[in-house]
């Protein structure tokens, strides 16, 4: 075999494989499935297409599934509502109205779009966070290792030198002697207690008790506010523009905040007052977690029967102030994670060369 043809040999005409099901790997079925509608491809066959060409093992073995149930006559959406939470409830409201509307392929070009933006976000928030949790780690590896290993040799110096230690030594000795006996304790500790938290965070009641704490920080409160008008917004005039009826597109709507108790139990409000002859905007001012703007919009929108047209118009501004604000705050965390780590380590180098200098002027 020639050189040529042992590449040629391994092309990678097919991407590697994996266990887990990202929005990627969702985001691409959707676009694939709903390319092979449009060219006119029979609904079970572009299923079975799509699931082919997923690199996910997981999405791949549930849109296989999903296509023996709609074999065997089940609609669509119902099939693919029934694979243990592996679509979200809008996603699957808006595929039920495509059905019935007989334009299904429309609908997973909006749909598709919908996940593009939020996979987009999302990829945009992760890159702000980069650096400065890069930044974080350093230090404290940095801090750790100076009070670990650093600090107890000068400190075995200055007491064999029988040296008169000022405070602010005394008080870093101190902390080295105590990260040194108790250091990997308390990283076992702070492990334990993250895993839990975390545990904590995807209960109801976690969940419900971040955010309520969240929305009343300065800085975090903004962004998730910010972001939850965005997904309002985006969502609302999604489920509209499929046709998906307003009741049903407000309780969707809920379903999409399940991990924000507070502004789904506003929405569910919201619709609730709907359901009795009151407006939707006169709902979300009542909850107080909806902006001035918002609820305005909202107001405008149903006084001119243009409310997902109008939510399509406001959501790309929320969108674009969620991200400028991200990376406004990353600009500012920056220098300010620089400014406490020098601080630190200057605490730590003075508590060093202080007592040096000190033993130097001494020295006749």
């Amino acid at each position: 075999m020639s050189l040529n043809s042992w590449f040629l040999a391994r092309a990678r005409v097919s991407a590697k494989r994996h266990r887990r099901a990202s929005l990627d790997d969702k985001m691409t079925f959707f676009q694939q499935f709903g390319s092979l509608l449009a060219s006119g491809t029979p609904l079970l066959r572009a299923i079975r297409m799509a699931a082919e060409q997923n690199q996910s093992d997981v999405l791949r073995d549930n849109l296989e599934e999903v296509a023996e149930r709609v074999a065997s006559g089940a609609p669509l959406h119902s099939s693919l509502d029934a694979t243990s939470d592996m679509f979200p409830k809008h996603w699957v409201a808006m595929i039920a109205t495509g059905e019935a509307t007989g334009k299904l392929d429309e609908v997973l070009v909006d749909l598709n779009r919908q996940i593009r933006e939020a996979a987009d976000t999302r990829s945009k928030f992760i890159g702000a966070m980069i650096y400065p949790c890069v930044l974080v780690f350093v230090s404290i590896l940095v801090v750790l290792a100076m009070l670990w290993f650093v600090v107890p040799t000068f400190g075995g110096m200055f007491k064999e030198m029988g040296a008169e230690l000022p405070s602010i030594t005394m008080f870093v000795l101190d902390i080295s002697d105590y990260v040194a006996a108790y250091g990997l304790y308390v990283l076992g500790i702070v492990g334990v207690g993250v895993f839990m938290l975390r545990k904590w965070l995807k209960t109801e009641a976690g969940s419900r008790r971040a955010i309520s704490i969240m929305v009343a920080i300065p800085i975090v409160g903004d962004l998730v506010i910010q972001s939850s008008m965005y997904r309002f917004a985006s969502n609302l005039a999604l489920l509209l523009r499929s046709g998906v009826p307003m009741l049903e597109t407000m309780q969707t709507v809920a379903d999409v905040f399940a991990g924000q108790p507070p502004y789904r139990d506003a929405i569910e409000y919201a619709r609730n007052r709907m359901a009795a002859g009151r407006s939707l905007a006169d709902g979300l001012e009542e909850s107080g977690l909806f902006t001035g703007m918002m609820v305005n919009a909202v107001r405008v929108g149903e006084e001119s029967a243009q409310l997902g047209r109008v939510m399509e118009e406001i959501a790309p501004y929320y969108n674009e102030k969620t991200q400028a604000f991200m990376a406004r705050v990353t600009k500012l965390a920056e220098p300010l994670i620089i400014m406490i780590m020098g601080a630190v380590i200057s605490v730590v180098m003075l508590a060093i060369y202080i007592p040096m200098f000190e033993m130097a002027g001494n020295v006749k």
